[in-house]
């Protein structure tokens, strides 16, 4: 009888050791509904006393993304969590002249997308403190809350004011800008050459970890509020991000 008590609480231990996991690495869907990039309009150059080439950018409304994560939960009270997310919109951008107007293309090496795109990598560290485990010993499924710093690399976007800038600069070269394929042509090169943004913000989280006893493998669900990042003028510093994922949990 001592035998077999023995033996049931050693794989209950067991089970609640395995249950919880203190290090876990995933992938995740990662989007940002809430961010958005304005739209806008307006005249990129003269050609002539009364004609000009113009820009008309569309907006962008929330962004697709995916990411990775990895988390450590051997601390006392505290859990550390890091990730990095890339998240994308595509937009319209149409040249325009008393000629006519385009479409400005951008290849961006993915088949069948011919349209420019604004993106951003997010990384976060974060640390989470745990307030609800359940069931209370094996803690099959734990909400954290918690916050941290947030890195933020991030494409320009083709802006009116971006599209005069590179322009302008384009000309003081000696480059042509007299009508809709030469001005798109600066365009795309300008984008291109502007490479990426980069600046420090902060996030704030709301995350639930789940992971069945035995099996080294959990899902997660996290929200995240993003501020004071840097980010283009026309696009929004402040956004959510929301993260849907699975993960090997030791």
């Amino acid at each position: 009888m001592n035998s077999m008590w023995i033996k049931t609480l050693a794989l209950a231990a067991a089970a609640v050791g395995y249950s919880h996991a203190i290090f876990g690495i995933g992938a995740q869907w990662a989007p940002a509904p809430s961010l958005e990039v304005k739209a806008g309009k307006g005249t990129v150059t003269k050609i002539s006393a009364t004609d000009s080439v113009t820009i008309s950018q569309d907006a962008v409304s929330g962004l697709n993304g995916f990411g990775v994560k990895l988390w450590i939960d051997a601390l006392p009270f505290i859990d550390l969590e890091a990730g990095s997310n890339v998240q994308y919109g595509l937009y319209d951008v149409v040249i325009g002249s008393p000629a006519g107007s385009k479409k400005l293309e951008f290849d961006l090496g993915v088949p069948t997308v011919d349209k420019p795109a604004f993106a951003r990598i997010v990384s976060d560290v974060t640390i989470l403190y745990p307030f609800l485990k359940l069931p209370p010993l094996i803690s099959i499924l734990k909400l954290s809350a918690g916050a941290g710093m947030t890195h933020v690399l991030a494409t320009e976007v083709l802006s009116a004011k971006f599209a005069q800038d590179a322009v302008t600069a384009a000309k003081a070269k000696g480059k042509s800008a007299s009508n809709t394929t030469e001005v798109s042509t600066i365009l795309v090169d300008a984008i291109k050459d502007k490479g990426l943004t980069s600046g420090v913000g902060f996030h704030l989280e709301l995350s639930a970890k789940a992971k069945v006893p035995v099996i080294p493998i959990g899902v997660f669900a996290d929200l995240k509020y993003h501020f004071l990042s840097s980010m283009p003028k026309s696009a929004d510093a402040n956004s959510m991000t929301m993260e849907l994922g699975a993960a090997l949990a030791f």
